[in-house]
Order: C-alpha cells, then structure tokens, then sequence
C-alpha cells in the first residue's frame, strides 16, 4: 500500500493516508447488479451502536479492494482526526452512477462521537454521504452512498468527527459498490414484484368438479393494499371537486393543521373539534384511512401561547388533559398518531418535564387508544445526513431509549421534505432503520419549491420510487394539501385542479402500482393465473352464456393465491 499527502483544498486539513482504487469499476459490479440490504443497528450499549468486531465489507470492497494490500477489504485502517484522516482515493467515477459506501469505525480518544463520511470529488469541496455515532473500545456500522452530477478523475472519502475533537479513527471493511441506473431500477422492480404483488391462479370448474377449458377471466382491482395518500386542510370541506379528485386517487389521509393543539385548543378550556370533525365524516366516508398528526409537537413555537407559562405542575395536568380529550372523542379513528413531533430537534416539553415525558405520553396515549399505531416523527433522517440533530444513529437510539423507558412505539415517521434527494443514502438509511422491526413510514413528502415544477416532478419520482420499493416502507404520504394561496412547499395541482408536473408524476405512478385488469381465458388444467398488486379485486368468469361474479383479496405473502370457482 503506497502512502501519501494529498491536501484537499478548503477542507483544513491533510490526509496522510489513502487507498488507491483503480477504474476497473465495471469489474466490480455483481453481474447481476444486486443490492445488498444488509446493515448493523442491533446490538447496543448506552443506546449506541456497537460490535466487538467488524463484519466483513459488503460486496467484497467493490471498487475499494482493487487498491488494497493482497486485494483484502477487511484490514484496518488507523490515523488522528483533526489534522489527518483516514481517507479512501478513487478514480474516474461516473455520472449518474449510484454508488453505494459502506464500511467500520471504531475511536480512540473519546467514549463516542457522531463520525461523518464525506465525499470530495476533484478537490472541489465536500459533502456527507454517510453518518455514524460511534465509541470507543467498538464497531459501528457506516452505511450511505451518493450520485455524482458529473464524471470525476479523482475523488476522496474521508471521515471527520461533528465536534473536531482530536480522537483516533480506526476504520475497517470499507467498500464502494457502482451500480448503474438500470441496475437500480431493476432491483426496484423485483421488490416490488415480491413485496408488492402477488401471484394468483383462478381455477373453474362445473358442478362435478370438471375443469372448465376455454372460460373468459377477467379480474379488475378495486382497492389497493399500500396506503399512499396526502395531507388534506380545511379548505377540502364544501369543495365537492377537490373531494372527488382525491378520493378518485388516494386511499390514505393526514390533516395538515387541524389536530394540532394550537388549532383544537387555542385557550385554555377552549376545544375546537368541528373542523377536524367534518374531515374525519370525509375520509370515513370514503373508506380512506387516516393518521392522527400530531398530538405534541416539541417546537416551541408551535406550542400554544397559553401552554408556554404553565408551571410544570400545570403544564403535566395540560398535557394529560390535551391526551385523553384528543384520543377519547377519537378512540378507534385514527389508525396512527404522531405522539410528539421533532424531539430530535425541540425539546419543549422534556425541558419542563424532565426526560422521560415523552415515554409518558407514549403510554398514556396507549392506554386512550390501545388500537392506534404510535408513531415518533422527525425531519432530516431521510432527507440529508448533513443535520446533526437527526442522523439516522441518533434517531435509532431515541426510539431505543424510548422503548427501554416503557413507551409503547409502533411505529418511524420520515417526514421526507427533500431538497435534491440522494437516493443511495436514501436507501441506506432505511435499510438501518428496517433492523427495528418497525413499520416505517414516509408521513410528509415534498420536494422544496427552490426548484422549478419540471425539476421538482423528477426529484419527486425518485423519491417516490425509492420509497415505494424499498421491502421496510409500509406506507407514503404527500405533505400536499391544497389552499388558494397554493401549498407548503409542494403542489400537484392548481385551484382549480389542473394538474402540475408534480401531479403527472403522482398519477403516472399510481396507475403503474395497480392491476388495471387482467382478462384471459382458463387453459387446460381449466385455470387462469396472473400477478397482481396487493388489495382487493372483483372477479368475473364467463362460459357458454353463464356469469359468475365474486370478490378475493391478495395479501401478502410468497406463495401463490389460489381461488376456486364454480360455473
């Protein structure tokens, strides 16, 4: 391994140490282009992530181990932060190209520290790809990944701690695996293929059971299994076409502002429920599910103004208050709550309350409303790993530690508000939060309005592709509700209900995730199969001028759905 000094410009530092990758990337990829999902958040100490020793690198290295000592990915790899780092160098990386890193890190110098990989393309500044809270004396697992927009002769990753504290890095098992943008969507679509449809096998027969050769099949689906849907507001009520035009696309809701104490209590003693009311009649009417957004919300400034001077003893009777007011009049109603918003980056109530409130009101909200799913919900854990509030590490470890206080949490909230989305760290992150065993779900989806419709739309795609696809994402959620004045950030159409390029995308794709109809006729084993998206379907067979109609469901599950039917 050869040793060198490469100053990265604008960076402060040098790196004494690098390993050379060559450009044999198309050698590295699996000829399959499979992505491994694998990732390491199961064993803990204090709340963190921590192994006795490293796993061996994913993918064999990929690109990193044509560069190491006797081709071995697995060697560590020591040296000082603050004035140098351990650093990989690679050379002539693609456009477009997803690539996706991984590797081990363990500190000396410090008990723990949130350790940050970054990527330098052509010395020509850095930005993270991947984060970790690591500690000493012990292993914690990097996993994330990046797009580049353009090729570049020579790129540099290398690992900084947030705080700039001088420790000791030992990294191990590093790789960095290409994979091509077909590659990519390819994986998507086997996912989806396994996790997201189902085979079914129609088989028809007279009354003494002889197979029927040559019947006309036709299924059509009337109700999908996975919940995509949107926010919604008030301005949804009275207005008869924009109820017509989501409940035509949606099969799942979120209220914008309308459940949030500020709105339902503005004073003390001063509940607020008509509103809120007549949304539930909507969507109930319209067998759409709903979530419960949100019963806290650990920003300040989000707090009502008659909240923020209670003393504490006040304050513990208000929130209890605020708990069964909400849940009882709703027990049953709201399939998920969001019981208390941000505690990544706010911390309101815990300040006044001490630690543990939020545990608190975890169960005191399971004990109002046992049936309801009870969801944390942060920001910027999917969307970037530049925030250090709400690295993936750190949120894994709030819901551990909320767990281990008694809290009865069911459920990740991502509220997935995205600037230009990095699809491999994207994937990564969720890939460490599946080890919870968790539904997991996207509760905010947007793109920033920075960008212009036609590049928000495409950024949207991504997005909604990845999360449809990945096997731990139960369900998705557009933060999208509509007002004259426009949305938050993100619309899919005008006032009058035009679509904009963002809304081509969104039905562009609920069409593709669902079994338009298929229609054939029963071969000589008298059966009819074909593969079909999760939900429920009607099912009509005709044979020498009979008709019979009946209903099934395809759940999930891997082996084929089978359904008899009798002429």
């Amino acid at each position: 391994m050869k040793m060198h000094r490469f100053a990265l410009r604008g960076l402060g530092f040098l790196v004494l140490w690098m390993l050379h990758c060559g450009s044999e990337l198309a050698a590295a990829v699996p000829p399959d282009g499979w992505y491994d999902y694998s990732a390491y958040t199961d064993v803990y100490l204090r709340g963190v992530q921590c192994r006795g020793q490293p796993e061996p690198a994913l993918y064999n290295g990929g690109i990193l181990k044509f560069g190491s000592s006797g081709g071995d990915p697995d060697g560590y790899r020591t040296t000082e932060t603050g004035v140098f780092s351990p650093a990989f160098v690679v050379y002539n990386l693609n456009k477009t190209t997803m690539y996706t890193f991984s590797c081990w890190v363990k500190l000396e110098g410090a008990y723990s520290a949130l350790i940050t990989a970054r990527l330098a393309p052509d010395n020509t500044g850095a930005r993270c790809i991947a984060t970790v809270v690591a500690r000493s004396d012990c292993w914690a697992f990097v996993k994330g990944g990046f797009v580049l927009d353009w090729p570049t002769q020579t790129s540099v990753i290398f690992f900084q701690n947030a705080d700039k504290t001088p420790m000791k890095i030992t990294v191990a098992s590093g790789s960095l695996q290409p994979f091509t943008t077909d590659q990519w969507a390819m994986h998507q679509q086997d996912t989806i293929r396994k996790r997201r449809k189902r085979v079914a096998t129609i088989h028809v027969a007279d009354p003494q059971g002889a197979r029927v050769v040559g019947a006309s099949v036709s299924v059509q689906q009337t109700a999908k299994d996975f919940p995509i849907g949107s926010a919604i507001a008030s301005t949804i009520l009275g207005n008869q076409a924009y109820q017509q035009w989501f409940v035509d696309r949606f099969n799942a809701a979120v209220f914008e502002d309308e459940l949030k104490w500020y709105s339902t209590e503005p004073m003390s003693g001063q509940l607020r429920f008509d509103v809120p009311d007549q949304m539930l009649a909507f969507v109930r009417s319209h067998r759409v599910m709903v979530r419960g957004h949100n019963i806290f919300w650990e920003n300040q400034d989000a707090t009502p103004r008659w909240v923020k001077n209670l003393t504490a003893d006040d304050l513990r009777a208000a929130v209890n208050t605020r708990i069964q007011s909400l849940m009882t009049r709703y027990r049953g109603e709201f399939a998920h709550w969001d019981v208390n918003n941000e505690m990544l980056h706010y911390n309101f109530y815990e300040q006044r309350l001490g630690p543990n409130a939020s545990a608190e009101f975890f169960s005191v909200a399971q004990d109002a409303d046992p049936l309801a799913t009870l969801f944390m919900n942060e920001y910027n854990v999917i969307e970037t790993c530049d925030d250090p509030f709400s690295t993936v590490d750190t949120y894994v470890s709030k819901l551990k530690d909320l767990r281990s206080a008694g809290a009865i949490l069911e459920g990740i909230g991502l509220e997935g508000h995205f600037s230009k989305p990095n699809i491999p760290l994207m994937r990564a992150i969720l890939d460490k939060l599946a080890t919870l065993g968790l539904p997991i779900w996207f509760t905010e989806i947007d793109i920033s309005n920075k960008f212009d419709a036609q590049t928000q739309a495409a950024y949207l795609e991504q997005v909604l592709r990845e999360a449809y696809s990945h096997p731990a994402v139960s369900g998705v959620m557009l933060w999208t509700a509509l007002h004259p004045s426009g949305c938050y950030q993100m619309c899919l159409t005008d006032w009058n209900l035009s679509n904009l390029p963002t809304g081509d995308v969104v039905d562009r794709l609920l069409n593709e995730w669902r079994t338009l109809q298929a229609a054939g006729q029963t071969d000589a084993h008298g059966a009819y199969s074909f593969t079909g998206y999760l939900g429920e379907y009607v099912l009509t067979v005709s044979y020498n001028n009979r008709t019979t109609q009946s209903t099934f469901s395809l759940s999930p599950g891997d082996e084929t759905r089978h359904i008899n039917v009798q002429m």
